[in-house]
């Protein structure tokens, strides 16, 4: 783990080449990171995030839609990072809520009550963090890749219910067992068909969303993704592999265009992450249209 004089001296060295690559934070109109102590300040909060992600109990981080970080039950059963402070009201709320359920149950114990329950705030698996910037969520994703721990993919609401309107019938007990044994191709065609229907988790318009730089951050760091008919998770690499730095993702997401929004290369990339097929999430991403 790097210590936070190694953490600034690294992001500081880097910052030209995420204004570069992010203009639009330093188009804000407040807490524009072309100011060099609002610079300093982002990089401080990325440390401090990923610091706590070094400590999480659970050594899990949930990747998702900005809902799951509003969602109540989520927040009970993984509990959030704000390392810097927490980011939104209803978060606030829910986690004020669950350290006073908490506090009755101290009181109040159940034989049946977890005793070692996943912190509600601070080293959660959740990420909802005042001062957040690009940097912070890379530093997220490097630092729980750094510690070797486990993503997993949280749905929303909306999405839990477009999973079940689509593959909620192939879910049976026959399809259940026979993927005990490996992925089985049912399995795997049901994720792609899901993911094709819910192409707004990687683009918002012509804009790349996190999720997508998060996917291509355990790509680039050798993760690998693991289906089940009731999860995706993405465990970390076995053996030697690349150390993950903040130059390595940087480089990465330039090679694939992240920074322009090319969808094309963009999703080619996640459909070979996720599928080992480049064409994966279909059209319009996976051909160029050319004039005549």
């Amino acid at each position: 783990m790097l210590t936070a004089t190694e953490f600034t001296r690294q992001l500081m060295g880097l910052r030209e080449q995420y204004r570069a690559d992010n203009a639009w934070v330093g188009n804000w109109r407040t807490g524009s990171w072309n100011d060099e102590n609002t610079m300093a300040h982002y990089i401080h909060c990325a440390y401090n995030l990923y610091r706590a992600t070094a400590t999480n109990m659970l050594k899990l981080t949930l990747l998702g839609g900005t809902q799951i970080r509003l969602d109540d039950a989520y927040i009970r059963n993984f509990g959030i990072t704000g390392a810097n402070g927490i980011q939104d009201r209803v978060t606030k709320e829910h986690v004020y809520a669950e350290v006073m359920r908490r506090i009755g149950r101290t009181t109040n114990p159940s034989p049946t009550a977890d005793r070692n329950p996943a912190a509600v705030v601070r080293s959660g698996s959740i990420l909802s963090e005042k001062g957040w910037t690009p940097i912070l969520n890379d530093a997220l994703i490097i630092g729980a890749a750094c510690g070797r721990q486990q993503f997993a993919l949280a749905l929303t609401s909306t999405e839990q219910l477009r999973w079940e309107r689509i593959n909620g019938d192939k879910v049976t007990r026959f399809a259940v067992n026979a993927s005990r044994f490996g992925e089985t191709p049912a399995l795997k065609n049901a994720w792609k068909s899901f993911f094709n229907a819910s192409k707004k988790m990687f683009f918002d318009g012509g804009n790349p969303r996190v999720f997508a730089r998060e996917l291509l951050g355990l790509y680039f760091f050798g993760y690998t993704p693991e289906y089940s008919w009731h999860q995706l998770v993405f465990r970390p690499p076995q053996g030697g592999v690349v150390r993950p730095t903040f130059n390595l993702y940087l480089d990465q997401l330039r090679n694939v265009n992240f920074h322009t929004g090319d969808k094309i290369r963009i999703m080619q990339a996640i459909s070979d992450f996720l599928f080992n097929e480049p064409e994966a999430l279909g059209q319009p991403w996976t051909r160029r249209v050319v004039a005549v």
